[in-house]
């Protein structure tokens, strides 16, 4: 193989960084919230990140080395309640579809921030295609980008993306319930949508508050018709989704308050 020169800003770039994950989005990443101990659901994002890495064909650490280094970082921030992001990012072939032969662990360590605890959403403008990319964390991540920002500058706080059969699926960073009765439901995984932790969680603890829980292809208008509606992620935990563009969303507050705490017990967070 010939040699490779790579300039920066007019100099030559010697020290390596990840060039696949800097060129082609070959990363995987997992965002949690250490609130001064590991999180309950450590092992999940971990066991998530190694299926992720699989599919991208990125090698991965051992987990045993990937925690350690989490700790570290969050130790040596001093941060008690902190938002921890670990990426897995790759360097290897320039080739396109060439492989892998190295992985880079960076954490990212920054003060948690109070969530919000209701949330107003965009229909994003373009529709979400099938991708097996859509069931991983990956680090290409400019669909979720584009969108997030497309609604920010729309004045709301998160998108909501429709698959090519006008069915929702997730929005940009977050996962979505809502309630009838005593039915709980939230588009299936073959909508399209990355199958979140805090997710599995809400399903399991649904069943458990005596909801019948209904995975499913769904139109807006069924999420539009209501009692309750909600946004879902290992940061927010959970946040009401109250208004999707012009449209207002019912809140009923005695069944969502009943749901969140249970989370947040399952958590260890204080609502």
């Amino acid at each position: 193989m010939g040699r490779e020169f790579i300039f920066l800003d007019r100099e030559p770039l010697v020290t390596k960084i990840p060039m696949r994950s800097l060129l082609y989005g070959e990363g995987v990443f997992e965002t949690f919230r250490w609130r001064g101990t590991e999180p309950v659901f450590l092992k999940k994002h971990l066991d998530r990140m190694k299926n992720g890495a699989k599919l991208l064909s990125i090698p991965m650490p051992a987990k045993k080395i990937i925690k350690n280094s989490v700790k570290e970082a969050v130790d040596r921030s001093n941060i008690m309640d902190a938002i921890v992001k670990i990426c897995l990012l790759s360097s290897g072939s320039m080739i396109f579809h060439g492989d892998a032969d190295k992985a880079h662990l960076m954490v990212i360590v920054k003060n948690y921030e109070k969530q919000k605890g209701q949330m107003r959403a965009h229909i994003a403008s373009f529709r979400r295609n099938s991708s097996p990319l859509l069931c991983i964390k990956s680090t290409n991540y400019l669909e979720n980008v584009t969108a997030r920002r497309e609604a920010k500058n729309m004045g709301y706080d998160e998108c909501i993306f429709l698959n090519q059969q006008d069915e929702i699926t997730e929005g940009s960073s977050t996962n979505i319930f809502w309630i009838k009765g005593e039915v709980m439901y939230t588009p299936s995984v073959d909508c399209g949508l990355l199958p979140g932790i805090t997710r599995e969680t809400i399903i399991t603890l649904g069943r458990k508050l005596g909801l019948e829980v209904k995975e499913g292809r769904f139109k807006l208008e069924d999420l539009l018709s209501s009692n309750c509606a909600f946004l879902t992620n290992s940061l927010i935990g959970m946040a009401a989704l109250t208004q999707i563009d012009s449209n207002k969303i019912n809140f009923n507050e005695e069944i969502y308050v009943r749901i969140r705490d249970a989370l947040f017990r399952k958590l260890r967070w204080t609502p």
